[in-house]
């Protein structure tokens, strides 16, 4: 633990830590609460985070903070593995929907017709735009079809790399000279699912169908150890072969509905769940802090 010391042994980490950490930015208050996380406390904050927390507190503050609309975060490192689940209720506003900066492209020509068709360049090289289907634009600087300008933004239609389909143009003053089009993010809406609800119907997400099998794997290993947890009163004993057993026992009666389990991925999580990695704290601690700020 980055911010205790030896001669912290034996005081409680949030009261032993409170200082250190405070220092990291003295405009940030910071305050160390030892009592229990009541639905009166809790109902104080905007976002709530929490970690090393029994499954059965985790169901019971999501649903309270999902009703009330906090915005909830379990994050959690047990040995190599990590985890991380986000609540942020049924109308969490994304302002910025996209990465990176809009699209911008320099416009060449402009036709007169219903749709209209925009030939266009990149602003930064001549290998033509980089707009997508749907995508809303705006036009600013057009010269000669001034109607565009400052027009509501308008979908487009993407033709190939260098020309795109608009609105109907057919009525609006020929087209001279320059002008720009651009991107324009509108903020979207978008709803998240409740622990309760997440934890029955899991939508498991990965970049190549290879790795599902050890996603979902690992996904019912923190359940198993939970069920663990909650069976043995403590975790798993490093590399203790009964205890991994055991956790793979509970994962196999989880897992049944949910495609093949690989045992093996599972009774390793299980072997080394009872660790703390500095490293693995630090990944899913860093991403748990940007969804924070989300």
């Amino acid at each position: 633990q980055f911010l205790l010391g030896q001669s912290d042994v034996g005081w409680n980490r949030a009261e032993a830590s409170r200082r250190v950490l405070a220092e990291l930015n003295p405009g940030v208050v910071v305050e160390a609460h030892t009592g229990e996380l009541s639905e009166a406390f809790l109902s104080s904050f905007q976002v709530v985070v929490l970690t090393e927390s029994p499954l059965e507190e985790q169901l019971h503050v999501g649903d309270f903070c999902h009703a009330q609309g906090i915005c909830f975060i379990v994050a959690d490192a047990k040995g190599l593995a990590g985890q991380l689940f986000c609540d942020f209720g049924e109308h969490f506003v994304v302002d910025d929907p996209a990465e990176g900066d809009p699209v911008c492209a320099t416009v060449q020509h402009i036709s007169q017709g219903n749709p209209g068709v925009v030939t266009c360049v990149g602003t930064e090289d001549s290998h033509g735009h980089l707009f997508c289907d749907g995508d809303l634009v705006m036009f600013s600087g057009v010269e000669g079809m001034t109607e565009l300008n400052g027009r509501e933004p308008v979908p487009v239609h993407v033709l190939d790399a260098f020309r795109l389909e608009i609105g109907d143009t057919s009525s609006f003053s020929p087209y001279r000279r320059g002008g720009l089009v651009s991107e324009v993010r509108r903020p979207q809406e978008c709803s998240h699912e409740p622990l309760c609800q997440a934890l029955e119907e899991p939508k498991i997400q990965v970049a190549s169908p290879e790795e599902l099998p050890r996603s979902r794997s690992l996904h019912i290993a923190f359940q198993a150890l939970h069920a663990f947890r909650r069976e043995q009163r403590r975790l798993p004993r490093p590399r203790v072969l009964a205890d991994a057993k055991r956790v793979l026992e509970l994962a196999r009666s989880l897992g049944t509905q949910q495609g093949p389990l690989d045992e093996d991925i599972v009774s390793a999580f299980a072997s080394v769940s009872a660790g703390d990695l500095c490293p693995v704290a630090t990944v899913v601690g860093a991403l748990a802090a940007q969804e924070v700020l989300k």
